[in-house]
């Protein structure tokens, strides 16, 4: 299998990502993360506070002149 990570984006959020230690994957272009500690961890803390989902890949902004 080929490593893809050096052609792959990554959204603005991504140091972000790792640094709260998500699992990374290849998503759409970009280096997106699948969860972190675990899916359960998640559903949980999420039913009991609130979550956050990082659509920041979907958009794009063009600058010409």
């Amino acid at each position: 299998m080929l490593d893809t990570t050096s052609t792959l984006k990554r959204t603005p959020f991504y140091a972000r990502h790792v640094a709260l230690g998500a699992k990374m994957v290849p998503f759409a272009g970009f280096e997106m993360p699948i969860q972190y500690e675990g899916i359960v961890a998640e559903h949980r803390a999420v039913r009991g506070g609130g979550g956050v989902f990082d659509v920041s890949h979907m958009g794009e902004i063009r600058l010409t002149g």
